[in-house]
């Protein structure tokens, strides 16, 4: 996933690349915090292992 190029939208607890759902987040602000941590890299403790994981798999997609 090109974080700094994709075009990303939250709604809630979910984020969208473009109009491609990518996951869903334990709240908006851990959406909003991961992709903080993406595109500036750094990490967040507040962020529970399933959002880390799920930041993971999104980075891992190839948009």
């Amino acid at each position: 996933m090109n974080w700094h190029t994709t075009d990303f939208t939250i709604i809630g607890p979910t984020m969208y690349a473009g109009d491609r759902w990518c996951g869903t987040f334990s709240s908006h602000t851990a959406a909003l915090a991961g992709l903080r941590i993406m595109r500036n890299g750094g990490t967040d403790d507040s962020l529970c292992e399933s959002d880390t994981d799920l930041l993971a798999a999104i980075d891992m997609d190839e948009v």
